[in-house]
C-alpha cells in the first residue's frame, strides 16, 4: 500500500542516517583467532579491576564474558573517566560506584579474524549513591573500550602457550582498520553523551493525559490537542480516501487514519538527532533503548525482536521493534537509530 510504503522508506532513511551515531555498543574486528582472544581477555587489567575468577559463556563460534571495574569515585574535583554519570534532580556531585560491568563478546569471522563487541551492561552505585544515580541513563565514556581494544591488538602470549598461527605477525593494515572501527564507534558514544535533552511542549499537549491517545479517536480531536491544522493526503486504502498528517516543530510527523478494513491507527515519527522528552511513560526520542522499553512495559508482556521494512519491491532492511498490547490498543515502538524514533498505536495487531 502506498501509504504504508512511504513511511517504511522514511524509517529506513533514519536507520541509514543514525545507526552509527549514537549507539553505546562498540564493534571492531581483531586480526587474531577467537581461541587466542579467549585466552588473553582474562589477563586484561587496570587499577580498577580485581584479580578474581570470571564467568564466561562459550558456544561454538562465540564467546562472552565481562570486564568489571570497582570503586569508581566521582566528585567535583575528581571524576572517574570511565562513566558519564546521569544524576537525578537535586543529586550531589559526589557519588560512588561500587561496580560497573562491560560485556565483551567474541564472534568468529574466520580462522584469523574475530569480531569483538563491547557494551556497558550494569552500573551498581553504593547505598548512598543509589538514590541519586540514574543507572539506566548512565553511559560509558568509551575509555575502557579503547583500553580493551589496545590490549587485544597488542598483547603477546609466550611462545610456549601459543601456536605458530597465533604468533604470526599481524598485518599492520588490519590493526589500523580495527582501530579506525573502534574510534568511529567511540566518537559516536562521546557525541551521544554530549547531546542535551529538551522537552517538546507540543508532545506534552498531544499526550496531556500522560498516556497514549486512546482509540477510537478522530482527526478533529488530535487537531484540538496540537492546535495545528493537518494536511489531508490521498490514500486509496483509507476510509474516505485520505489520511491526516501533521508536521510538528519541523522534526515530528504525526499521521492518523481509519482504513477500509476497519484498522485505525496513528504513527508519530521523529526525524532529528537530539533527545526529546514529552512522551508518556517516560519515553524519550533518541534516548529510550529497546531493552529499556521492554523492561518498562514488561507487565504488558512486551516483545523485543527484529523485523524488516520494505524499501521497494526488491529490497528491505532490518528494524528493531518492541510491541505490546495495552488495554485495547496495540503499541509498536520502533528503533531506527538504536534509540526510539517512531511510535505506532493501532486497534489491530500490526
Amino acid at each position: 500500500m502506498k501509504f504504508k510504503l512511504n513511511h517504511k522508506i522514511i524509517t529506513l532513511a533514519l536507520i541509514l542516517c543514525f545507526c552509527l551515531s549514537f549507539g553505546q555498543k562498540v564493534e571492531f574486528t581483531v586480526p587474531k583467532n577467537i581461541e587466542t582472544l579467549e585466552n588473553i581477555i582474562f589477563k586484561f587489567e587496570n587499577k580498577f579491576t580485581k584479580d578474581e575468577p570470571k564467568a564466561a559463556a562459550a558456544g561454538g563460534e562465540s564467546f562472552s564474558t565481562t570486564v568489571d571495574l570497582y570503586n569508581l569515585k566521582y566528585d567535583a574535583g575528581n571524576s572517574n573517566p570511565y562513566l558519564e554519570l546521569a544524576l537525578k534532580k537535586g543529586a550531589k556531585p559526589k557519588q560512588f560506584i561500587e561496580q560497573a560491568n562491560w560485556n565483551v563478546t567474541f564472534n568468529k569471522i574466520s580462522k584469523k579474524n574475530t569480531k569483538v563487541t563491547i557494551f556497558l551492561e550494569t552500573v551498581i552505585p553504593d547505598r548512598l549513591s543509589k538514590k541519586d544515580v540514574d543507572t539506566k541513563l548512565t553511559r560509558s565514556t568509551g575509555k575502557l573500550e579503547k583500553e580493551i581494544l589496545d590490549f587485544l591488538l597488542h598483547h603477546k602470549e609466550s611462545k610456549k602457550s601459543v601456536d605458530s598461527e597465533a604468533m604470526s605477525a599481524i598485518d599492520a593494515a588490519a590493526i589500523a582498520t580495527a582501530e579506525a572501527q573502534a574510534e568511529a564507534a567511540m566518537t559516536g558514544i562521546q557525541t551521544g553523551n554530549s547531546i542535551q535533552k529538551t522537552t517538546s511542549k507540543k508532545l506534552q499537549n498531544l499526550f496531556s493525559k500522560k498516556q497514549f491517545i486512546a482509540l477510537p479517536t478522530s482527526s478533529d480531536a488530535i487537531t484540538k490537542l496540537l492546535q495545528i491544522q493537518p494536511r489531508e493526503v490521498e490514500c486509496g486504502d483509507c476510509k474516505n480516501g485520505k489520511y491526516s498528517s501533521w508536521d510538528i516543530d519541523e522534526v515530528f510527523n504525526l499521521i492518523y487514519t481509519r482504513m477500509n478494513d476497519g484498522q485505525e491507527y496513528y504513527a508519530l515519527q521523529y526525524y532529528d538527532d537530539k533527545k526529546v522528552a514529552g512522551l508518556p511513560y517516560g519515553l524519550v526520542f533518541n534516548e529510550s533503548s529497546p531493552t529499556e522499553c521492554k523492561k518498562k512495559f514488561a507487565r504488558y508482556n512486551a516483545q523485543l525482536y527484529q523485523t524488516t521494512v520494505d524499501t521497494d519491491a526488491n529490497s528491505s532492511s532490518a528494524l528493531t521493534v518492541v510491541t505490546f498490547k495495552m488495554n485495547t490498543s496495540f503499541v509498536r515502538l520502533e528503533f531506527g537509530n538504536e534509540y526510539l524514533s517512531r511510535i505506532v498505536v493501532s486497534n489491530k495487531e500490526q
